[in-house]
């Protein structure tokens, strides 16, 4: 089965919740109630090579909860920092790039 693809609706192994399609896959670290998983989160996770981690939710660009080709996913981070104090900023400044862009923190020397 190839993940992503908005006419495979039909195919067998996919359930509908609240217009999003999921799929049953026991072991997968961002499943939920006994193995259930949004099918775009798994697109993504896959994308990223890893599981995706608190305060990280997947956007469909086109609207279409159906269509999770990657090309129509955008990964979307929801956490800010509790406090505004200058250095809370960069130290959350710091996490983000670990996460998301770790290779621009050798070029700074972090």
């Amino acid at each position: 089965m190839i993940y992503g693809d908005p006419l495979a609706t039909k195919r067998k192994g996919y359930a509908m919740m609240r217009g999003y399609k999921t799929l049953f896959i026991k072991d997968h670290p961002n499943s939920r109630n006994g193995g259930l998983i949004a099918e775009h989160r798994l697109v993504m996770s896959d994308h990223l090579g890893r599981a995706l981690v608190k305060g990280e939710n997947v956007h469909h660009i086109n609207g279409d909860k159906t269509d999770n080709r990657i090309e129509n996913l955008e990964l979307w981070n929801t956490t800010q920092p509790a406090g505004q104090r200058p250095e809370d900023k960069v130290a959350y400044a710091i996490e983000i790039l670990d996460l998301y862009a770790p290779e621009l923190l050798v070029k700074v020397g972090v």
